[in-house]
């Protein structure tokens, strides 16, 4: 039997049904497609929003902590000028503090990507040191002249991370108001 006799034995009722249940599994697999595109463009919508409001959250304390350490770059460059017998300062005024929005956060801050949340891990981690090092030059009697020279360093570290990392923060949340007006 050739093909033409074999198509002109068949109903019409058998090929619409068959054209119907190939348009009907067509459509499936193209609204099945469309949610998942769908579904991804929310997912990221959603990730950059949680991005852009930890941002926003981050930034301020950011900007506190740049003013701190540069408070106590000012301090440590009084130390070297300082007479003998003057009261030197207590760790607390040339510690910088490290807000618990870092701690709280950690666990979320890859959502800005691996290079920003390195230098997010790199800012904590050099406060960290430089603070502790604050903690060894008082405890362990250094003298103060070279508090400076020690301590410099560590907190040129601090500043140039954080100079690094707000720039990014900022844009996020520059980001964010963008979307508000």
């Amino acid at each position: 039997m050739s093909l033409i006799d074999w198509l002109a034995n068949q109903t019409l009722v058998e090929w619409i049904q068959g054209i119907g249940s190939l348009a009907a599994a067509g459509t499936a697999v193209g609204i099945a497609l469309r949610q998942e595109r769908n579904e991804q463009k929310r997912a990221e919508a959603a990730r950059v929003l949680r991005r852009q409001v930890l941002a926003a959250a981050i930034a301020p304390v950011l900007r506190d902590m740049r003013t701190s350490a540069r408070f106590r770059s000012g301090v440590l460059q009084s130390l070297a000028r300082q007479e003998p017998g003057e009261a030197l300062p207590r760790v607390e005024e040339l510690s910088i503090p490290l807000p618990d929005i870092f701690m709280s956060t950690i666990e979320r801050i890859d959502v800005f990507g691996a290079s920003t949340a390195a230098l997010v891990y790199a800012l904590v981690h050099r406060v960290n040191d430089y603070n502790r090092h604050v903690k060894a030059q008082h405890d362990w009697d250094v003298p103060y002249r070279t508090w400076s020279i020690n301590l410099r360093p560590k907190l040129d570290a601090v500043i140039e991370t954080l100079d690094t990392l707000m720039p990014r923060l900022d844009q996020e949340v520059d980001r964010l108001e963008d979307i508000r007006v």
